[in-house]
This record gives structure tokens, C-alpha cells and sequence, in this order.
């Protein structure tokens, strides 16, 4: 079975995915209008960290070849860029990606 297919099948992955950048997109907005502010990066960090928080939903609605190690590295950005929280969730969605 080819590792597309076989990822497609994977929901549970792609459910947590597309939660995990949900919330992402949320803090990440958040961050960008300054309600959410403990400290900045600037704005462009800002602006980087809400494109990163669309690729896990993208990639949980139509997932491609190596989706888990693409959360993964997104997931990792994410809490580079302080987008803790969608960032650990999108982690959890490329760990379990990774063990089915």
C-alpha cells in the first residue's frame, strides 16, 4: 500500500492534525492583533507562524507522502515561532502519525 493511501486512512492523525492547526491558526491570530501577547517577535514572525498554522490543516484534509515528518517539523516552527499550544498539538498528530 503506498504511504499516501496508507496515511489517508490514518484519521485519528488527521483529525488531530486539523485540530491542532485550528488552534494554532487561533493563538497565531491572536498574536498578530496583540491579545495574546506575553512577548513578540515582530510581526513578520507573527505573519510566518499564522502560514504555518494552515499547512497541518491542509495536510490533514488531503495528506501527502511523509505527513508525519512534515507535522513534525511544522509542529516544531510552530513552537519556535511561540504558537505553544497548537504547536504541541500538531506534535501529538505527527507522533501518532508516526507510530500507525
Amino acid at each position: 500500500m503506498p504511504w499516501s493511501k496508507l496515511q489517508e486512512s490514518d484519521t485519528l492523525m488527521r483529525i488531530v492534525a486539523i485540530a491542532g492547526g485550528i488552534i494554532a491558526l487561533i493563538e497565531s491570530l491572536l498574536h498578530l492583533i496583540g491579545l495574546f501577547e506575553f512577548w513578540t517577535l515582530g510581526w513578520v514572525i507573527e505573519v510566518i507562524a499564522v502560514v504555518l498554522a494552515i499547512l497541518p490543516i491542509l495536510l490533514g484534509i488531503k495528506p501527502i507522502h511523509y505527513t508525519p515528518t512534515f507535522l513534525g517539523i511544522i509542529g516544531l516552527l510552530l513552537i519556535i515561532f511561540s504558537v505553544f499550544v497548537g504547536g504541541i498539538v500538531v506534535l501529538l498528530a505527527a507522533v501518532i502519525g508516526a507510530i500507525t
